[in-house]
C-alpha cells in the first residue's frame, strides 16, 4: 500500500516583451535601445518608420523608456511635485 503521488505544479515565469506597441501604426513592431553610458533611449518602428530618441534616467528599463516614449508621444504633462 503506497500514497497516492503528488501533483506537481509547474510556474512559468512572466517575461517582459522585447517588442512594443507603436502609438503610430498600432502593430507590435517598436524596440527599444538603451545606451546607459550616454543615458540615451532610442524607439524604433520596424513597420512605419518611427523614429525618436530622448534622454532617459540611470538605470532605466525597456518598459520604462517605452512608457516615457508614449507620453511624449501623447503630449502627457507631469503631475506638478509637492
Amino acid at each position: 500500500m503506497g500514497r497516492k503521488r503528488q501533483k506537481v505544479v509547474k510556474y512559468v515565469k512572466q517575461r517582459l516583451p522585447s517588442q512594443y506597441l507603436c502609438p503610430n501604426c498600432g502593430k507590435n513592431t517598436v524596440s527599444i535601445i538603451l545606451k546607459d553610458d550616454e543615458g540615451i533611449g532610442r524607439i524604433i518602428c520596424a513597420s512605419c518608420g518611427l523614429k525618436e530618441q530622448f534622454p532617459v534616467p540611470e538605470n532605466t528599463a525597456p518598459v520604462d523608456a517605452y512608457c516615457i516614449f508614449v507620453d511624449n508621444y501623447y503630449g502627457v504633462e507631469e503631475p506638478p511635485t509637492q
